[in-house]
């Protein structure tokens, strides 16, 4: 995926700079149940549907310093409860990283993490439900919902040039949480200028 190079202000998802970037459809699909950090979890979930967004739609761009990552989906049309929506950009902290299980053990990832109604987080995954946070280094994001869609702005320091991207979505309304997310079942290589 081609990183544009763009100027104006990228922390904004309306912003008209975005409309110079590829944006590219990355299909969803639930963490593994058999990967969940807990036997409650594995029978709790077991016969429930969870990681339900199936798509989300990203554009990444660079001012030269930054990487600013977009990434749009569709908000279930239930209010949320006691969990938020959310959403994370996900890169291997080294080697090659299993995405689809959010890392493990031996490979973790590095979230770039946000959650409505509250700031960014930089996070390390170890697995689906097994992070440790992170200093904060940089990273921004800014969300806005409008015509049932969320899109939100992820941004950090500029990684090595053709360093992967995942993504993770929670559906706040069906009760997503920690490893109960839809994730990218494979990596994006991207294409820095």
């Amino acid at each position: 995926m081609k990183v544009a190079r763009l100027n104006g202000e990228l922390a904004d998802p309306a912003a008209p700079a975005w409309g110079g970037a590829e944006a590219v459809s990355i299909t969803l699909g639930p963490v593994p149940i058999g990967a969940q950090p807990t036997a409650y979890i594995r029978e709790a979930w077991a016969g429930r549907s969870y990681g339900t967004t199936g798509a989300a739609t990203l554009a990444a761009a660079s001012d030269g310093e930054r990487l600013y990552l977009r990434l749009e989906w569709p908000d279930g049309a239930t209010p949320n409860g006691e969990f938020q929506d959310a959403v994370a950009a996900m890169f291997p902290a080294g080697g090659d990283a299993p995405v689809a299980t959010m890392g493990d053990h031996d490979r973790p990832v590095e979230l770039w993490f946000w959650e409505n109604g509250r700031g960014p987080l930089r996070l390390t995954s170890r697995g689906p439900g097994v992070v440790r946070k992170e200093a904060a280094d940089g990273v921004a994001a800014r969300g806005d919902l409008a015509g049932g869609r969320w899109s939100v702005v992820l941004s950090g320091p500029k990684p090595a040039a053709g360093k992967p991207v995942g993504v993770a979505v929670w559906d706040g309304s069906n009760d997503e949480r920690a490893g109960l997310a839809a994730v990218s079942q494979e990596w994006l290589q991207l294409e820095l200028a």
